[in-house]
């Protein structure tokens, strides 16, 4: 970008000099609108590498949040009876279903809806 700043305040003195360096001053002007161009076009392939990156993130992230958060059908749940039991939200009162094992650890689980911290 300093090259281009650059190149903008050779163009400035070469209008002030106003003199027969017409083919100069176009010179100049074509340089520093090239400049632009490839800068341009260096920032679109790297918004277009950031917005794959994005993507690709956006997607790991949601396979993620499918797992942890998977909300099962009653049906399902009946199937999981002795594995699970269910846990009401102090704070946002929906129902959790979390495992047994987890429930006799005794350790504090947050509430995939609100956040809210609870020791069960």
């Amino acid at each position: 970008m300093k090259d281009i700043k650059n190149n903008i305040s050779n163009l400035l003195k070469a209008m002030d000099k106003n003199t027969e360096l017409d083919k100069e001053f176009k010179d100049s002007l074509l340089n520093v609108i090239s400049s632009l161009v490839d800068k341009v076009e260096e920032l679109q392939v790297n918004v277009e590498t950031l917005d794959e990156n994005v993507n690709l993130l956006n997607d790991d992230l949601s396979g993620v949040q499918d797992e942890l958060f998977e909300e099962l059908t009653l049906e399902e749940l009946e199937e999981y009876d002795d594995e699970y039991c269910e846990v009401v939200c102090d704070k946002c009162h929906k129902p959790i279903y979390i495992e047994k094992d987890i429930l006799n650890r005794s350790e504090s689980i947050p509430c995939p809806y609100c956040g809210n911290e609870f020791e069960v």
